[in-house]
């Protein structure tokens, strides 16, 4: 029997997750060999980036080593290397280094920021989508907090310890979470007194984190203000500059760091894959995760990549638990059509929503029932 090729491209939650349950059920099968390939040899933690960016554990601390995570999967190959095509006729999947034939495809490349064409985000501002992107905002706040200790102009000093992030999903308000921490150990080193660095949370919307419970994120909202975050609302970003950011009203802000958290949309490198597009550049799927118009071709979408309206106009959202099971979906279809079996159709399960402000305070949404605050938060968080 020839032998069967399944490739997963990307190593996030999704591909993990997928490439994880195919080697289990699949062990015994000694004609399927699974291939993941990722452009990195490790798997980020994308859910702790917040916790490198802010000074809080060091970067290695959210790095998980593939070879370490599939050493007891004989079945598994992996391969660092950087996909630049499909040829969806001849199902190969063509790299940088190389080309990958397969009888089943998962692609779980996942998402990338996105700044909605804001002029200067790409220049002048910092993303946190990756383990880089977490280093370069760490070093870079350090730079910039030793650079404005010794300097004597009173407004660019202010300007230089004015820190702002845009955006106040969870991502944002996890990093303005780290900073809030991060802000007296700063002072301290640089010998500064705390109160000259200054938080702010730039949100184009009328609220904060707007897929919590409006009481949760009041909460949340009182422990910022609390810990003097100010948070500036209604206010869409129109142009990010060197030292400062430009409002929708016409005002400034002046800043030498802006985090962009604003939006999320698909990877940029399966732009040219000839797939059908949707919203945010995702990747149109079925119920079953199979790529919209190639269900012959064994293709299947997965993770924040792919967009599939769980009900009416609202896709699967781009979280770690959506992430896992629509990779388990996908995984489990291609198990049954080696193995034999009925396909399953992706059914969300969502445990909660749980955003962590700091390392000692969050807020937490359990099962749409059971609402947690302060340290009891980030318990279930980590669990």
């Amino acid at each position: 029997m020839a032998k069967k090729n399944i490739v997963v491209v990307g190593a996030g939650y999704a591909g993990v997750s997928a490439t994880k349950y195919m080697a289990k059920k699949l062990k015994k099968d000694n004609d399927v060999e699974i291939t993941l390939i990722d452009r990195h040899s490790y798997h980020t933690m994308m859910t702790e980036l917040h916790e490198v960016a802010g000074g809080r554990v060091e970067p290695t601390a959210i790095q998980y080593d593939l070879q370490r995570l599939f050493a007891r999967k004989k079945n598994v190959r992996l391969v660092t290397d950087t996909v630049t095509g499909i040829d969806k006729e001849n199902k190969t999947v063509q790299t940088k280094l190389g080309s990958y034939s397969f009888d089943y495809l998962v692609l779980g490349m996942g998402g990338e920021p996105n700044d909605f064409g804001t002029p200067g985000v790409k220049e002048h501002g910092f993303t946190l989508w990756s383990f880089d992107d977490a280093v370069r905002i760490r070093e870079h706040i350090e730079k910039t907090v030793a650079k404005a200790a010794i300097e004597p102009d009173a407004a660019l000093r202010k300007a230089m310890l004015t820190f702002v992030v845009c955006g106040s999903g969870f991502t944002g308000i996890e990093m303005i979470g780290e900073l809030i921490e991060w802000k007296d150990r700063l002072a301290e080193d640089y010998k500064l007194d705390a109160s000259e660095i200054s938080l702010k949370v730039v949100e184009a919307m009328p609220t904060i984190l707007n897929m919590l419970d409006r009481n949760d994120a009041a909460k949340a909202e009182r422990y910022l203000k609390k810990n003097h975050v100010d948070l500036v609302l209604n206010a869409p970003i129109v142009e990010v500059a060197p030292d400062h950011i430009k409002l929708k009203d016409g005002s400034t802000v002046p800043t030498h760091t802006l985090i962009w958290t604003a939006g999320v949309k698909g990877t940029s490198d399966a732009a040219d894959f000839g797939l059908e597009t949707a919203r945010g550049f995702r990747l149109v799927a079925n119920e079953y995760m199979e790529a919209k118009g190639y269900e012959d071709k064994n293709m299947y979408i997965i993770g924040d990549l792919v967009y599939f309206e769980e009900f009416p106009n609202t896709p699967t959202p781009q979280i770690v638990q959506a992430a896992e099971q629509t990779g388990h979906t996908a995984a489990s279809n291609i198990v049954a059509a080696i193995k034999g079996g009925d396909k399953h159709k992706f059914k969300g399960n969502y445990q909660g929503f749980m955003v962590s402000i700091g390392a000692k305070w969050g807020v937490a949404n359990l099962f749409n029932k059971i609402h947690l605050s302060g340290f009891l938060a980030i318990i279930m968080k980590h669990i």
